[in-house]
C-alpha cells in the first residue's frame, strides 16, 4: 500500500536537511540552543512514521517534550482528524492507520522506558540525562530486533558521558556513526540580535556550550593541550634531515585482540615528537613487521631510535623476537604506580609546554577523553573511557619516558 504523504512540514534549513538525510545508525549532534533541534527532530520523526517506521522520542523534562508533541500535533492536525492518524494524548502517541507510530515520553531514568520499543530511538538532551545508563541498559537493547537507529542530540553540559559518545562517534569511521556540531549560528532564521539576547545572562564557559555548541573542560579531565604546541606531520624523509646524529627516541604500546598498536616517536635532543603512528592490531608477526620496517627506515639514516614498550601488553616472546630482528625494544612493566608516574610526566610537558607534538584527529580525541577517576580505596586510576581509546596516550607516554630514563643497548 502506498503511504500517504505528510504535509504541512516546513522546509529544513541545509544543515537540518544534511542531518535528517544522514543514513548512520547512531546519529550524534551537539547543538547550541534555539539552533532548530526540535524541529528537525520532529520533522524527521513525521517522515519516518509516514513511511511505517516506530519513532520513540525520549527528554528528560516535560517541557521539552511538550515542544516536540506540540509541533507534530500542529503540522499532524489535519490527518488527525480525517482518522488517518489516530492520538492518544494521555500516552503521548500517534499512530497512523496504515502503519507508523510516533511516541513521545519524558525519561530522566532508565526504569521510564523500560517495555518501550522503536525502530528510531531519539535521546533528546542526552547530556543532561544522569547517566549513560538510559542508553546502555534500555535504550540500546530495544533496538537490536529490527536492527533500529538512534539519535543522540544535545548541547553540551560540560565532558560528561555525551562528550564521551562524541568522541565515539568521531573515533568510528565504519559508517555506522556521524557526528555533527550545530551552533546556534547555524540557523539562518535566528537574527545576530536574537543571539547576542540570548548570550546577555551568559558566561563565556556557558556561551560556548550552549551558542557555539563547544565542550568545555569539566571535573576529571587529565590533560590540559594547548593547541599551538601541535605541528602537522612532516614527510619522513624531512624528519630524517632534519633530526640526523640526534638521540631518537620512541614509545609502543602494544595491540592485542580489536584494539590499535600506536608508536611515537621523538627527537629527545629537540624535544619535539616526530612520528605518530596507529593501525589495528594484526597477527602478531605482522605487527612486528611493520615496526621493524618503520625501524629500519630511520637506522639506515644513523637515527637508531630506541624503543619502550608497555611489557604487560607485548609479552616477553614479542619483544624476544623483535630484539633478534635487530630492533632495540626494551620493556616497562606497567603497574598503577609506574602508570601515575607516566601520566604525570606527559602532563607536565603539555602544561610547561616543553615539547612539540605531532598534530593527529585520533590522537587529539583520546587525549580529551581520558579519564582520572578516584576508586573506592581512594586511589585515582587513569583511564581510556569504555568504546574509547588510549593507545597513543600510552605510547607517547612511553616516549617520554624514554627521552628522561637514559640511553640502552640491545643488552639492556
Amino acid at each position: 500500500m502506498t503511504k500517504r504523504v505528510v504535509v504541512g512540514l516546513p522546509p529544513p534549513h541545509p544543515l537540518q536537511a544534511t542531518i535528517e538525510a544522514d543514513s548512520a545508525k547512531r546519529v550524534v549532534v551537539v547543538a547550541g540552543r534555539r539552533a532548530g533541534k526540535t524541529t528537525m527532530v520532529a520533522r524527521k520523526s513525521a517522515y519516518l512514521a509516514n513511511s511505517g517506521r516506530r519513532v520513540l522520542y525520549c527528554a528528560p523534562q516535560h517541557s521539552q517534550t511538550d515542544a516536540y508533541w506540540e509541533m507534530l500535533l500542529k503540522w499532524l492536525w489535519p490527518g488527525i482528524q480525517c482518522g488517518y492518524i489516530y492520538r492518544n494524548e494521555t500516552k503521548r502517541l500517534l499512530r497512523w492507520k496504515d502503519g507508523g507510530q510516533i511516541q513521545c515520553k519524558t525519561a530522566s531514568l532508565p526504569d521510564h522506558l523500560r517495555g518501550a520499543y522503536a525502530d528510531f530511538l531519539i535521546l533528546d538532551e542526552y547530556a543532561y540525562q544522569p547517566n549513560d545508563d538510559i542508553w546502555s541498559k534500555v535504550g540500546s537493547p530495544m533496538l537490536i530486533d529490527n536492527d533500529g537507529s538512534a539519535m543522540f542530540i544535545s548541547t553540551a553540559n560540560f565532558r560528561n558521558h555525551f562528550f564521551l559518545l562524541a568522541l565515539q562517534a568521531q573515533e568510528n569511521d565504519d559508517g555506522r556513526w556521524a557526528f555533527y556540531k550545530f551552533p546556534s549560528t547555524e540557523n539562518p532564521h535566528l537574527s545576530q540580535s536574537a543571539i547576542v539576547e540570548l548570550a546577555k545572562d551568559m558566561t563565556a564557559e556557558g556561551y560556548r556550550q550552549e551558542i557555539l555548541a563547544e565542550f568545555v573542560e569539566g571535573e576529571g579531565r587529565v590533560f590540559r593541550m594547548n593547541p599551538e604546541d601541535f605541528l602537522p606531520p612532516e614527510k619522513l624523509d624531512r624528519i630524517i634531515e632534519a633530526h640526523r646524529g640526534h638521540r631518537i627516541v620512541g614509545g609502543m604500546d602494544w595491540g592485542r585482540h580489536h584494539d590499535y598498536t600506536a608508536l611515537s616517536i621523538g627527537c629527545s635532543t629537540c624535544s619535539t615528537e616526530l612520528l605518530l603512528r596507529r593501525w589495528k592490531s594484526e597477527s602478531y608477526p605482522a605487527q612486528r613487521d611493520i615496526i621493524r620496517g618503520l625501524y629500519l627506515q630511520l637506522d639506515g639514516a644513523a637515527m637508531r631510535p630506541e624503543l619502550l614498550s608497555e611489557e604487560n601488553a607485548m609479552g616477553t616472546p614479542n619483544m624476544e623476537q623483535l630484539r633478534e630482528d635487530g630492533v632495540p625494544v626494551y620493556g616497562l612493566m606497567m603497574t598503577n604506580a609506574s602508570k601515575s608516574q607516566l601520566v604525570g610526566g606527559l602532563r607536565l610537558a603539555f602544561e610547561q609546554r616543553s615539547w612539540k607534538w605531532v598534530k593527529d584527529d585520533a590522537g587529539w580525541r583520546e587525549l580529551e577523553g581520558y579519564e582520572s577517576r578516584v576508586t573506592i580505596q581512594g586511589q585515582i586510576s587513569y583511564n581510556a573511557p569504555e568504546a574509547l581509546h588510549d593507545d597513543t596516550i600510552i605510547a607517547r607516554m612511553l616516549m617520554l619516558h624514554q627521552a628522561k630514563a637514559g640511553v640502552f643497548s640491545m643488552a639492556s
